[in-house]
């Protein structure tokens, strides 16, 4: 068994990497209405509208896929994709990680009474 002390300076950047990226989504999303206000009282022409309406689906494609990849630093999956669904919440789908927390833990799965049993004390 090794008992040497586990580094945690990957966990933590993994997650603050987590947490910028959820930024730039939520960001991405609110930032929409004010610039659309801004691009009409400037130009407000379809032109300009439709412009700026491809340039923020474009944006906002790219930081979605940036999202959807971060991988759990805990579990190693990704942390918001379950299958095919996307689910932008506070917790890992597959170990309930939580995306606050900074302290490290590695993921432990729980044994269950027959494995248990079959260890030797």
């Amino acid at each position: 068994m090794d008992n040497s002390p586990v580094d945690s300076l990957p966990y933590t950047n993994v997650m603050k990497q987590t947490r910028r990226r959820r930024k730039y989504f939520f960001g991405t999303v609110l930032l929409y209405i004010p610039a659309l206000l801004i691009t009409y009282e400037i130009s407000p022409t379809n032109r300009a509208m439709g412009t700026l309406f491809g340039i923020w689906v474009v944006v906002l494609i790219i930081v979605t896929f940036l999202v959807a990849l971060s991988k759990c630093p805990r579990c190693g999956n990704y942390f918001h994709l379950h299958g095919m669904t996307l689910l932008i919440l506070r917790k890992c789908l597959h170990c309930q990680l939580h995306i606050k927390e900074s302290d490290y833990e590695p993921f432990r799965k729980d044994i269950s009474a027959n494995q248990e049993a079959e260890l030797p004390h």
